[in-house]
């Protein structure tokens, strides 16, 4: 042991590692003085001063606060100012800008150049009328008046777009084309922003409003008005048509390809086969082909069309692609849609029948309508036609009617893939053409009718023999 004590010294005991605390306390010497505090940016001392008596230096420190706040509001003044310049420094470059060119656009006629000889032309200088002499310098500034320079060029990717709706097939081999039709584009964009330049120096602002107003409309006027007196019913009729209306399902979209691949060209009236005919008709045989045509189109309908439709709606009620929530909204929308088809139908023949009487002056036809037969008789001392001007009005507008009730004989097809008893009001679909269109088409045949007729009247006159109980005449 006493050879460990050899090699290692005493060490000092734990209690020299403690602090060691005076005898006498006393407080630390930065707490006996007091320091002033800074408050709304006023010195205030706190040092006590005797009773009754009054602080220091009172007149100093209000000096000392008054300089203060004067240089507070000199310095909010400078931002405010600093602030309007800033705001103000466009418009002064824009009213100067303008200014600039107001003053070389309205200068004098002797300090103006006049333009070069590739803008006017010689005979123009003789005498243009003042009129002539503002649209030319107006053009003339246009053109020369601008800088280029001081123009933005058409931006690259704006003519990517632009080529990017060319096909790739139309712009093969045609690099060289295509590069001088986008320097013409290039050309174009910067006489355009030149124009718009000059537009907006000469424009007067009163002009714009009374523009604006002229240019309203009530229609516009009534979706510029705020709150929209109509928004209640418009998100209510949006409702209704999102629950009722189905026109994106399967079956629907089947429905319309099979109308537009197979029964598109469906007539009720064959105008091709009329046109065919190299003889005139008679009016009780025209009559007896336009029934057979019309009778071959109801068929057409009744046993293709319409077990056609039916067999895609088995298909899709088999695929669950016809719901059942709003069965009868659903088969409401399937009326309407093979109601605008049948629609369509009665339209289009309607058109063609009244073409084939009052051709457009715009259709080259293979074949002309060779027209009816008129017999002239003689009873009597009298002569009549045969068939007469009423007879021909009567079977020839007949036929517009006849259309119109071909296509009211389809029935709904839910009346056939779910029969309902008392459902026979709505039995059958109802195409709804225009009482004053079919008028019109009535009005132009018959007009075309009495305009024929007229020289077959003629034709009465000059017949004083009575060996003319058989005198064919055309008509049409």
């Amino acid at each position: 042991s006493s050879g460990i004590n050899a090699e290692w010294p005493l060490r000092p005991g734990p209690i020299r590692f403690l602090p060691q605390l005076p005898e006498k306390r006393a407080k630390p010497v930065w707490s006996k003085s007091t320091p002033p505090f800074k408050t709304d940016g006023v010195l205030f001392d706190i040092t006590p001063h005797p009773p009754g008596g009054s602080p220091p230096d009172d007149a100093f420190r209000r000096k000392k606060f008054e300089n203060m706040r004067k240089k507070s509001e000199q310095g909010q003044q400078d931002v405010s100012a600093r602030r309007t310049a800033a705001f103000q420094k466009p418009k002064k470059d824009r009213e100067n800008f303008r200014q600039a060119l107001i003053n070389i656009l309205m200068q004098s006629e002797n300090d103006m150049t006049l333009p070069p000889d590739d803008i006017v032309s010689p005979g123009e200088l003789d005498g243009p009328s003042s009129q002539e002499k503002d649209i030319l310098r107006y053009y003339y500034y246009i053109q020369n008046g601008i800088d280029t320079e001081h123009v933005a060029p058409m931006e690259d990717i704006w003519l990517d777009n632009v080529l990017s709706l060319v096909p790739n097939r139309l712009k093969d081999g045609l690099a060289d084309y295509i590069e001088l039709l986008s320097d013409e584009m290039r050309e174009d964009y910067l006489l355009s922003v030149k124009k718009a330049i000059v537009d907006f120096v000469l424009r007067d602002p009163r002009e714009k409003e009374d523009a604006e107003d002229k240019n309203i409309t009530p229609i516009m006027k009534e979706l510029r008005v705020v709150p929209k007196p109509w928004a209640k019913s418009y998100i209510a009729a949006k409702g209704a048509m999102q629950k009722i209306l189905y026109i994106t399902n399967p079956t629907m979209c089947s429905v319309l390809d099979s109308w537009n691949h197979s029964f598109g060209c469906l007539r009720l009236v064959d105008v091709e086969e009329i046109l065919m005919r190299t003889e005139s008709f008679e009016l009780n045989n025209f009559q007896s082909l336009c029934m057979r045509h019309v009778e071959a189109a109801k068929d057409t309908l009744l046993k293709k069309w319409f077990p056609e439709v039916q067999n895609i709606f088995y298909q899709g009620n088999k695929s669950k692609q016809i719901t059942h929530t709003h069965l009868d909204a659903f088969f409401n929308s399937v009326s309407v849609l093979m109601t605008s088809q049948l629609r369509s139908l009665c339209m289009d023949s309607i058109a063609d029948y009244q073409q084939l009487y009052c051709p457009p002056s715009d259709i080259v036809r293979k074949n002309d309508f060779q027209g009816f037969i008129v017999r002239l008789v003689l009873e009597g001392t009298d002569m009549k036609f045969e068939p007469s001007l009423s007879d021909f009005e009567t079977v020839l507008l007949n036929v517009f009617d006849v259309f119109i009730k071909a296509v009211s004989m389809v029935p709904r097809v839910e009346t056939k893939l779910y029969p309902v008893e008392g459902a026979r009001s709505k039995a059958t679909l109802k195409p709804v053409i225009a009482e004053n269109h079919i008028v019109a088409m009535k009005d132009s045949v018959q007009k075309v009718v009495q305009r024929e007729f007229i020289p077959a009247q003629e034709h009465t006159k000059k017949e004083k023999s009575t060996d003319c109980d058989s005198a064919l005449i055309p008509l049409l």
